[in-house]
């Protein structure tokens, strides 16, 4: 594509002093449509979830086993590229995944499961907009995690956001529901799956950085549903849909929140700039609440608009210092 848009350039009696800027521009462009449509396509998970004809847990458990074979097609199809077709015994090898990093899959895995069970179950105690603004807290987990698990060094520079976080914190759970028991238990659920999801991105990142990404996904996608329907069947949920649409909404679930969601923002964001894909990945919240206004008349009072104002800065000052960005 680049090539031919090359060619073009140099070739047209009519192209611009600076042929390069519109292509870039619209490159660009094309890659912030594909963000987009991936975080409305992860703020779909929380409406799936509460019209679907099975339980939360269980609703999880089928978004992650579904996606698992779209997962290992697209992980077959790419490394069938990238070899033309063909691999060496050698090369097979040197991808087979050893047996400890087979146990940190089954790891990561119980911890994406963790993740989804608290996460799909908080849709039915709080707004969708809190539940995907408390889980994208994980910004200030992950620093400390990683003192506890590597030695890593605490950046000072990030209390002064953790500290507005709190303070967004206070506006959004306290003033703005009141202690309302049910409320504050969903708040708290998303929080919590915040801690869960920290944990699977340290142990997804060191898988990452041996194996391919989609294989390492269907990998621990199998693993966490298999996780999640086993606590389903012991919280005594509906496990199977009792009609086609539920089915079809099980699939769509998976579709969009896991594979669509996932897959497109991991290939745009690498063709964008940290700083904005960052502020495209903050949009999941409001996109959220847009949904819950229109499907489930979910409103959320001006006190509750204020602490997620908070928490998105606090959330984006956080992320840009992380990132080495002043």
């Amino acid at each position: 594509m680049s090539g031919t848009t090359m060619s073009g350039a140099t070739t047209s009696p009519t192209t611009s002093p600076h042929p390069g800027r519109p292509s870039l521009f619209k490159g660009r462009g094309r890659y912030q449509l594909m963000v987009l449509g991936a975080v409305c396509c992860l703020a779909l998970g929380g409406v799936f979830v509460r019209i679907s004809e099975v339980g939360p847990v269980a609703s999880g458990a089928y978004r992650s086993l579904f996606a698992a074979p779209m997962l290992l097609g697209l992980s077959v199809a790419m490394t069938r590229r990238s070899t033309g077709g063909a691999s060496t015994p050698a090369e097979r090898k040197a991808t087979r995944i050893t047996l400890r990093d087979q146990l940190l899959i089954a790891l990561g895995g119980l911890f994406l499961a963790a993740d989804l069970c608290l996460w799909n179950i908080s849709f039915l105690y709080t707004s969708l907009a809190e539940s995907n603004l408390l889980a994208n807290l994980v910004p200030f987990i992950i620093a400390p995690l990683c003192f506890f698990l590597f030695g890593d060094r605490v950046p000072w520079k990030l209390v002064l956001p953790a500290v507005l976080a709190l303070g967004g914190l206070y506006v959004l759970v306290i003033l703005g529901t009141g202690l309302d028991p049910t409320h504050l238990r969903g708040d708290l659920l998303a929080l919590a799956t915040a801690v869960f999801y920290a944990l699977f991105l340290v142990v997804a990142k060191g898988l990452r950085e041996r194996y391919e990404a989609t294989r390492i996904m269907a990998s621990l996608s199998v693993v966490c549903g298999v996780a999640c329907l086993a606590v389903a069947a012991v919280l005594g949920e509906k496990i199977w849909p009792h009609t086609a649409r539920g089915w079809l909404l099980l699939i769509a679930l998976a579709v969009t929140s896991q594979v669509l969601g996932q897959t497109l923002m991991a290939h745009a964001v690498k063709f964008l700039p940290l700083q904005l894909a960052a502020i495209f990945v903050l949009l999941q919240p409001i996109a959220a609440a847009g949904y819950g206004f229109v499907l489930f008349g979910q409103h959320l009072s001006p006190v509750q608009l204020a602490g997620i104002g908070i928490l998105l800065v606090s959330i984006f000052w956080a992320k840009n210092l992380l990132e080495g960005r002043k």
